[in-house]
């Protein structure tokens, strides 16, 4: 029968424990009545106790109940001769939960006896939160994958319908077909629009604009609007910490992110409370500026299970018809895709708190002088549109056409590039960027290098082309399905082809920059 820890001589005992306190890992050993007969000092440590302490405890003295009834099935195993290991929280001393990956090998005697255990105890909690970080960003990829493959499709769907729809409702039908019919088709169509970006920004995909932003003029007017919907019952409060900067954000998403972190505190309280946005900005000699907002109510809260979940595509605790899951999962995105971060901290019958890091703009400089615009010829000129979807093109140049202009069209980069070497009337390029074939990238370098003065804008349902597909270009993209006057609006102010290098003049009208 080999000696017990109990049995060792002093030398030897000494020489264990300065081995064993080296080890950057917890090590014990316990009787087959659980009773710790040795522990090295990170193994008792963790329990706030001594080694000496620890010898002649049983487990239940001091390992937390929900680590105990995972263990004990591995014990059970482990006293009939196997080797195990599993995984299991941990209560530490400072109040932390760990997830700990333990070793037990049983101590066997020459006779078959189970004497006891060793006992090796390894700390993965940052592992296992690596794991659960890499697990979301697969999540997110694969809707992002998702989404970019259904966008483009969905959004020419969704330009057509819109486009022949918008015309009736100018006066073309009775005001009972506008409201029962024509008016929710409208709304369902950009609803649909809206869907689609969502989950864009969720995957991190969708094309943002950033802008110097005033941060606490964007949370007045969104406090203004909020409280026209909240209860008499929660109080607003709002918080500046510091000197303020503008953020570098893009308007929209930032807006919509913050909207949705108030509705979700509004649903947490349904009985009143306080809903509290902290604004704090950086000191001037920090060198990365990052402004925190913070988002706090003091509503029901949630657990750490459903904390851990609430930035995760689709999931929600609203019941049917009342939510998406999309709406934390977008903030999330935007707020990766923004270089930021973003945090929840929660309690159950305490409230919650969302913590938002944004990069502040970069100090003011001269502003850039415009071009001089053409002077516009009252919507009048020839474009050559290009798209290699005929319903699109049927669509875009029934609105062109109502706008005054003459069209031509083209269903690919190859055909349009013999017109635009053909044609010297043109006015403009309006052309679809995934095409077969020549991509609307090199269909614009190429009219570009042909016809320099050339106005070219870019149409998208979903720009997935890589940063050498752009190769530096700097135009208007229109992201569809837009409105006939935000074509209108960059056609009358229209951009020759630029570099990212050259400087850019400033333009009206919803659109990316490539």
């Amino acid at each position: 029968m080999p000696r017990s820890f109990t049995t060792l001589p002093p030398a030897d005992d000494a020489r264990l424990r300065v081995i064993t306190d080296a080890l950057p890992v917890g090590v014990a050993y316990v009787d087959q009545n659980k009773i710790y007969r040795f522990a090295n000092q990170r193994f008792a440590a963790a329990y706030g106790w001594t080694p000496e302490d620890m010898q002649g405890k049983h487990a239940d003295e001091f390992i937390w109940p929900d680590a105990m009834a995972v263990g004990d099935p591995f014990f059970a195993a482990a006293h009939s001769g196997q080797s195990v290991d599993f995984i299991h929280p941990v209560g530490h001393v400072d109040g932390r939960i760990l997830t700990v990956r333990t070793f037990l090998r049983p101590d066997i005697a020459e006779d078959g006896t189970v004497l006891g255990f060793y006992v090796c105890s390894i700390n993965v909690t940052q592992q296992k939160q690596a794991e659960a970080t890499l697990l979301q960003a697969q999540k997110m990829d694969a809707v992002g994958q998702l989404a970019s493959g259904i966008a483009h499709d969905f959004n020419n769907l969704l330009a057509i319908i819109l486009g022949n729809l918008l015309p009736l409702r100018e006066g073309l039908v009775s005001d009972e077909v506008l409201e029962d019919y024509i008016e929710p088709s409208i709304r369902a169509g950009r609803q649909g629009a809206r869907l689609t970006r969502q989950l864009l920004a969720i995957a991190r995909r969708q094309p943002l604009r950033p802008e110097r932003l005033d941060v606490e003029a964007a949370i007045a007017g969104l406090v203004t609007l909020l409280r026209r919907t909240l209860p008499a019952t929660i109080r607003v409060c709002v918080e500046r910490q510091g000197e303020p900067v503008p953020l570098n954000v893009d308007r929209a998403q930032f807006e919509i992110s913050l909207l949705n972190l108030c509705l979700n505190a509004r649903d947490a309280m349904p009985d009143g409370g306080e809903l509290r946005i902290c604004v704090e900005y950086p000191p001037l000699e920090t060198q990365k500026r990052l402004i925190r907002i913070v988002v706090a109510d003091t509503g029901t809260g949630m657990d750490a299970h459903t904390a851990a979940q609430v930035f995760q595509p689709f999931f929600t605790t609203k019941g049917a018809g009342k939510g998406t899951g999309l709406g934390l999962s977008m903030v999330w995105g935007f707020v990766r895709q923004s270089q930021g971060a973003i945090s929840v901290e929660s309690r159950q019958g305490v409230g919650t708190r969302f913590t938002i890091l944004l990069p502040a703009a970069a100090a003011q400089t001269m502003p850039e002088q415009a071009e001089s615009a053409e002077a516009a010829s009252a919507r009048q000129g020839l474009i050559l549109l290009v798209d290699d979807n005929h319903e699109i093109r049927r669509t875009i140049r029934r609105q062109l056409g109502h706008a005054g202009y003459v069209v031509l069209e083209a269903g690919s980069g190859d055909e349009a590039l013999e017109l635009v070497r053909g044609v010297d009337e043109l006015r403009a390029l309006v052309t679809d960027v995934v095409m077969p074939g020549m991509s609307g990238f090199r269909l614009a370098r190429e009219a570009a290098r042909l016809r320099p003065g050339l106005h070219i804008i870019l149409m998208t349902g979903f720009d997935g082309a890589d940063e050498k597909d752009r190769d530096g270009l700097s135009l208007p993209v229109l992201v569809k399905p837009f409105a006939p006057e935000e074509l209108v609006r960059l056609i009358e102010g229209g951009r020759t082809v630029r570099m990212k290098s050259d400087t850019a003049p400033a333009g009206d009208g919803p659109r990316e920059e490539i």
